[in-house]
Order: C-alpha cells, then structure tokens, then sequence
C-alpha cells in the first residue's frame, strides 16, 4: 500500500509543469517557516503530501546535485546550535538515499521522497536568522556564515521537497503510553540510528521535532544537517565525519534515556534542565533509583552513560561554546 501510494503520486507530481507546482504551492494554507526552509502540506490525487520549499543559492543553483561545502562553513555548524544549513543537494541526496531503502524493504523508518523540483520563489527567511550579526556571532563570528545567510536571504529559487505525509507528531504518541511503549522507542530509535550508521550518513538533528509517527512506527524526517564520507567534503569535513561516527547513536541514547527520566521517572523540566542532566549523571554511575519500573532501569543502565556525555556536550554548545568536540565513548 505505501509503495503502491508513492509511485501514483510520484507520477502525478511528475506530470505536472513547473507552473502547476508553483499554483499547488501557492494554494495550500502556509506552514510553517523554520531554519532549514519552509512547509506545508498539499493534495495530489487525493493524498496528502508534505512539501517543504529550501532556499537556493544562486552558487547552489549554478553547481547542481554538487554536495561540496560550497560556503566553506565552519564544522561546528553541523550541530545545529543556529547556524545555516550547509547544502541544499546534501539534503535531496539524503533524502533520495534512504527512499531508496525504503522502497528495497532495508528500512521502513523514513518519509518517502515522491519527487523534488527546482521553481521559482523561497519562503521567508526564519526568524531565528533574520539577525544575522547575532547568528554570525554565535557561530564564533566566522564571515562565510555571514555570506552564506546573506546568501539564503538573497535566494531566487527553491528546491522543493515532495514527500511523504505523516500525520502524527512523536510527542503526542509518546505520552499515550511512556513505560508500555519503552522497549519499542528504544528498539525503533536505536535501530535507526544504526542504519544511518550502515549507510554512512549522518543526520546531526535527531530531536523529537523531526520525528513523526504512522501506524506505530516512527519516522526520521529533515535532513538539513546532514553529512556523509560521500559528499564532497573538505579535509576538515572528512576528519569531522571521523570524530562524530557515532554522534547519531549517542544523540538517540541520549533522547531515549531523557524522555524516560521525565515521562517515567518523573523528572520535571522548568526552564533549564538541570535535575533532569543530575538524574541522568546519577544513573550513568550505575545508582538507577529502586523505584524505577524495571523494563526503564534497564534502559537507564545500558544508555545512562552515552546520554550524560551527551548532555554535557550539547549544553556546553547551547551555552555559546562552538568549539566544544562530540565526546565520542
């Protein structure tokens, strides 16, 4: 039935001129505007379908499908503290990369690409990049950051992204059932993890937000961020992707142990996270308390460690230090 979905609208959306894209997009309600572009949701033959709309440099626009770093952005913009998406055909290669899988039957984790096509127009640029002395600043005052979101500002074109709707929000099937559904977080988010892993990819944006869920299983989207030994990377690139192999297990570990410790354990979190990191740090030394249900004391034992190191290093970021490294185990 998926397959079956995504080939029919596949050929629908790729019967259709750039002028009856451009009249879909600009019918459906407007979405929402993030960082790595904008979205929205529209009908082709009768099914939903998520669109997302990523701004085109021209330099991007004059070098198709090339994945190289093109604005010589610093690494440390991988982790995704604010800084700007690196490529757009980084993102449609990763996307086409795992659709691919899905369709062979490796995996069923990811939302299908139906088609993608370069038109005319950008969404607005985010509000979290419309001060780009300050974003500069935060990403350690590099200037290609500077012409890179000046850049993006600057865009004529987009790369739209037509792909497979998701209508339910992890969070909200998340607490349905915390302690019931543990063991599946855990077996479905680890298991992505090592598929990106196998297929040497590296998504460097895991969080709860750009995960959906459909029929129980839950679904990686939003590969702006992503990285791969086979882009065309720079020398500093190649040693980034070196250091942080293991960044997206670690990352999962650490989402999976911290959902458990608020949702289960009953950690509460009021502005910042400092008694949910302790709880964390304490179950890492190998203190899981007593009273902790024992399928989640497991889980707490065996991920405690790697999401402690985890919290560690993305607060270390968060609160202005670019330069701290992914502390592999």
């Amino acid at each position: 039935m998926r397959t079956a979905r995504h080939h029919q609208v596949a050929a629908a959306l790729g019967s259709r001129s750039d002028d009856d894209l451009l009249a879909l997009l600009d019918s459906a309600t407007p979405g929402s505007v993030g960082v790595g572009g904008g979205a929205t949701t529209v009908e082709v033959a009768g099914v939903p379908v998520f669109a997302k709309r990523v701004p085109l440099t021209d330099l991007e626009l004059a070098h198709p499908h090339n994945t190289a770093n093109l604005f010589d952005l610093p690494v440390h913009c991988q982790y995704g503290v604010g800084g700007p998406s690196f490529n757009a055909w980084r993102e449609l290669a990763a996307n086409t990369a795992v659709t691919e899988a899905v369709l062979d039957g490796e995996t069923t984790s990811f939302a299908l690409l139906h088609h993608w096509r370069v038109l005319p127009g950008r969404p607005p640029v985010a509000d979290e990049h419309a001060d780009v002395d300050r974003v500069v600043a935060l990403m350690g005052g590099h200037e290609s950051v500077r012409t890179r979101l000046e850049a993006l500002a600057a865009a004529t074109h987009s790369l739209v992204l037509f792909s497979e709707y998701l209508p339910h929000p992890i969070e909200t099937w998340l607490a349905e059932d915390p302690l019931g559904r543990a063991r599946a977080v855990e077996h479905q988010l680890l298991g992505t993890a090592e598929f990106l892993r196998r297929g040497e990819l590296l998504h460097m944006d895991a969080h709860f937000g750009n995960m959906r869920v459909n029929d129980d299983t839950i679904h990686l989207t939003d590969f702006g961020l992503v990285t791969s030994p086979s882009f065309d990377l720079s020398p500093a690139e190649r040693d980034f992707v070196r250091r942080n192999t293991g960044h997206d297990l670690d990352y999962a570990r650490m989402r999976l142990v911290n959902w458990l410790v608020v949702a289960v354990c009953g950690v509460a979190v009021v502005g910042p996270p400092a008694a949910r990191n302790e709880y964390v740090r304490r179950c890492a030394s190998g203190d899981v308390p007593a009273d902790v249900p024992p399928v989640v004391a497991d889980i707490l034992t065996r991920h405690a460690p790697a999401a402690a190191r985890m919290n560690d290093f993305l607060w270390a970021l968060f609160d202005g230090d670019v330069t701290a490294e992914y502390p592999a185990a």
